[in-house]
């Protein structure tokens, strides 16, 4: 089974025993999870609106798309539909969904009071109730084939961090040979702002829907000395927030679940002491004292982490 199919199945068994029958998504880390679909990339904020709509009894999905390219197979070309502001449209989408009218609960991953109402108006004899969660906690662990391309995407971002590094200009133009070499080596599309400032460079992307990232200090420590190594080797199954912060050094640190970009736990001085880590997690690692600064995207496994970029600038 193909890997966008096995997160579907994830999602719609966590939907189903949230007792939900039909689901709502605008925001596009759930929607790519579920379908698949690799869709134009835009930076900024915008407001919510009805991208995707899953049928959890039968797994049919309609997408907002304005062409196939990107889509998998399984999503009928028929199922697919343009961008518009026209609300009488937009309910007409929804409410041709099948299920929608006879649905008692609908989830939704964000909204506003006006697509409330939409949704009230479509799906009369339903509850309508916040699926993020839901959600989110079927992301929280990943599958074989996740980490696997979490960690070709954390290769993209050491070639951008390693040519940065080696870069012997400006800020400016570190930041730009290290930019340049995370297109080449197979991204553009920025997981977080690209840093390089003074001796400390840190590169994130999304490759394929999935984020890898690292920090480092130039001429920084070894690997087994890093301001995060205690961190790390503190980040095995059933290690609680409080675990976290006996294990992190002096200084800033912080330590959040990575996927479909930033994900949760949060867990640092002041957030997250009673989070659970769990085996088959992902998370982006950092910490910095005084400065040395150095951050790694991590696997937990069921002995000792794995730290997911293979390269070591």
């Amino acid at each position: 089974m193909s890997l966008h199919l096995q997160r579907r199945t994830r999602a719609v068994d966590a939907l189903a025993a949230a007792g939900i029958d039909m689901l709502v998504a605008g925001r596009q880390d759930h929607i790519n999870y579920i379908t698949g679909a690799h869709q134009l990339w835009t930076a900024g904020a915008r407001p919510f609106g009805p991208v995707c709509t899953l049928n959890v009894a039968t797994g049919e999905i309609f997408l907002l798309s304005t062409w196939d390219e990107g889509v998998p197979e399984d999503i009928d070309l028929d199922h697919l539909h343009g961008i518009t502001w026209n609300g009488a449209i937009i309910y007409q989408r929804l409410a041709a969904n099948p299920g929608m009218a006879a649905a008692q609960r609908v989830g939704v991953d964000a909204w506003s009071p006006g697509m409330a109402g939409l949704l009230s108006a479509v799906a009369p004899n339903a509850e309508i109730v916040p699926a993020d969660d839901i959600l989110l906690r079927a992301r929280r662990t990943k599958l074989p084939s996740e980490v696997d391309a979490i960690r070709a995407a954390c290769a993209v971002a050491a070639e951008a961090a390693e040519a940065a590094l080696a870069h012997p200009g400006t800020d400016a133009q570190r930041l730009a040979v290290g930019v340049e070499a995370m297109a080449l080596a197979g991204s553009s599309t920025p997981a977080a702002e690209p840093r390089a400032r003074g001796p400390v460079v840190d590169f994130s992307c999304i490759r394929f829907h999935y984020e890898g990232g690292l920090g480092r200090t130039a001429g920084g420590a070894p690997p087994e000395a890093r301001p995060h190594a205690a961190l790390i080797a503190a980040c095995v199954p059933g290690a609680t927030g409080h675990d976290l912060r006996q294990a992190a050094p002096d200084g800033d640190w912080l330590i959040r679940g990575s996927g479909m970009g930033f994900e949760p736990p949060v867990i640092n001085p002041h957030y997250g002491k009673s989070e659970v880590l769990e085996e088959h997690m992902v998370l982006s690692v950092s910490a910095a004292t005084g400065a040395e600064y150095a951050r790694d995207t991590v696997l937990v496994t069921e002995s000792t982490p794995e730290i997911l970029s293979s390269e070591e600038p």
